[in-house]
């Protein structure tokens, strides 16, 4: 078996970096959690022992869920508002 540590860039389609937290499942699997801002498609790196695994990078289309506006409560508004 090989050893290395994983690490993934995330990236979206105007180029900002998005932090990643990496997540061992200690089953040679790994879980990737980040908090999106913009919706689009993000792009992936995804490295292993510092070298970029087959087919990577791989796209990710983000899209933000919509708001539920029944949830949503404005208060201390001036009358006039």
């Amino acid at each position: 078996m090989l050893s290395g540590e994983v690490s993934v860039e995330l990236v979206t389609a105007e180029g900002q970096s998005v932090p990643v937290k990496v997540i061992d499942n200690h089953d040679r699997t790994y879980r990737v959690e980040f908090e999106p801002t913009t919706p689009g498609t993000y792009k992936t790196n995804v490295m292993f022992a510092g070298h970029r695994t087959p087919d990577s990078p791989y796209h990710v289309n983000v899209q933000l869920p919509a708001v539920d506006t029944s949830k949503v409560r404005v208060t201390d508004l001036p009358d006039s508002e």
